[in-house]
């Protein structure tokens, strides 16, 4: 735990700057620490009614809230204090959920169970207004991040003649460069994280670890929907993000991708059409779909080769430290290079990542982890180890790779962990569309 006591969490106030269109988040820690984290949309265009400023009002109280998440992890303490209004109880139901489940890894990494320690009180008779039923533009927003998935949602979209925007939290090159070889329109909205927080974890004494960020920019992209005037959000989520990491002796999953998953998906569309926007969509696209049926795909997207980019280093927050495309050498380099193994040309994939982590001695161990042969599912946007298995079959009898260093030494433990009626069990699973999503009829042939 935290060296320092600290008693309780604030939700000070939030504010939004209808002029400048930013979002002002504050918060504190008793009496001895303040935040203010701000969030800036740009480029807005749209003329704003009342209605659409009371349901921008309306989702930054909850926004407010979600954001929270980045800042009282540093401390964890039981009493959580909203001072901007109140919650219903099926609304402090999902917010325990939202910080129970989304800091699932953080709490496991630093040894805290958050099970009796999250604590949103709630009131039967809160004061908020209910679900608007304004009608927002009939398109689609797919959020861009730079890598191989939303690549394919984009151009899928694209394909089915649908009208779309893309739309990303900042610039960094891989972003950009994909927005720019799509030629579609795009949104621009930057998250400013309180350098008071940046500078305690600096110090030490505090705790920190990984937030449910894609649940914190859901949020962000349903209020760009009224910002921007869009009705639709095409996330490309994956089914293999539904899988968790590891189960704590307790029994609860742990999930580095918790807030990717379709309950989080299904949570949320839930609770946004219940408290702030009736005629909304937030969904995956990609949901019924494997990483290696994903990555299959976009193997034929040949334009992206150059400018696509899955390595976290290339999207840190810190922009002195981002790298300009692969590290090759972390979890996500690993998987995404195994997974497009057996779709794209050697060459090609090794141009584009850089090197061949498949030929690197030093990469073993992290192989293993993939292939369920060592230690538990990396804490990483990575697939299932069968999806993982999967490809290194397909590749491993190849004479362009079987001579590689983790494929020679991983062979014949695959074989022997692994028979071959379940490798083409798995094989057929993978590549067959899951049912287990929320994708709303009139899309669901897109896939």
């Amino acid at each position: 735990m935290t060296k320092l006591k600290i008693n309780n969490f604030k939700f000070i106030s939030y504010s939004f700057d209808k002029k400048e269109y930013e979002l002002f988040l504050n918060y504190g820690f008793d009496d001895k620490y303040k935040f203010t984290e701000k969030i800036k949309f740009h480029n807005v265009k749209r003329a704003l009614s009342e209605e659409d400023l009371s349901v921008i009002n309306q989702i930054a109280f909850f926004m407010h809230i979600a954001c929270g998440i980045s800042y009282y992890k540093a401390f964890v303490p039981n009493k959580m204090i909203i001072e901007t209004g109140e919650l219903s109880k099926s609304q402090a139901d999902f917010f325990y959920e939202f910080y129970h489940k989304g800091l699932g890894e953080f709490a496991w990494r630093n040894n805290v169970n958050l099970r009796d320690v999250i604590n949103f009180e709630y009131s039967n008779n809160p004061s908020y207004n209910q679900a608007s039923e304004i009608k927002l533009t009939d398109k689609f927003a797919v959020p861009i991040g730079g890598g191989k998935d939303s690549t394919v949602s984009l151009e899928l979209l694209k394909e089915k003649g649908e009208d779309i925007i893309a739309i990303a939290q900042g610039r960094p090159r891989p972003i950009k460069d994909t927005i720019a070889m799509s030629g579609i329109e795009d949104i621009e909205f930057t998250r400013t994280i309180c350098p008071n927080l940046i500078a305690l974890n600096k110090e030490g004494g505090v705790l920190n670890g990984h937030v449910p960020i894609t649940g914190i920019y859901a949020f962000a992209l349903a209020l760009c929907g009224v910002l921007y005037d869009y009705d639709k959000v095409a996330m490309s989520n994956e089914r293999s993000a539904n899988v968790g990491n590891l189960v704590r002796e307790d029994g609860f999953e742990v999930n580095h991708q918790w807030s990717k998953s379709l309950e989080f998906e299904t949570m949320f569309n839930k609770f946004f059409k219940a408290n702030l926007l009736k005629n909304f969509e937030y969904f995956s696209i990609l949901r019924p779909l494997s990483e290696l049926d994903i990555a299959s795909r976009f193997a034929k997207l040949e334009k992206y080769y150059d400018v696509f980019t899955s390595c976290n280093k290339a999207f840190r927050i810190d922009k002195s430290k981002r790298l300009d495309r692969w590290c090759g050498q972390c979890d996500k380099c690993r998987f995404v290079f195994l997974a497009l193994s057996p779709f794209m040309e050697k060459s090609a994939l090794v141009k584009a990542v850089g090197k061949n982590p498949l030929d690197e001695k030093e990469q073993l161990l992290g192989f293993e982890e993939l292939l369920g042969l060592n230690n538990h599912k990396p804490f990483e946007c990575v697939g299932e180890i069968e999806e993982c298995v999967v490809a290194f079959t397909l590749i491993a009898e190849k004479s362009e790779w079987k001579n590689d260093y983790v494929i020679k030494e991983l062979a014949s433990k695959i074989n022997d962990k692994y028979s071959k009626s379940e490798i083409e069990a798995w094989k057929k699973e993978i590549f067959t569309k899951s049912e287990d999503h929320i994708i709303p009829k009139q899309y669901e042939s897109y896939v």
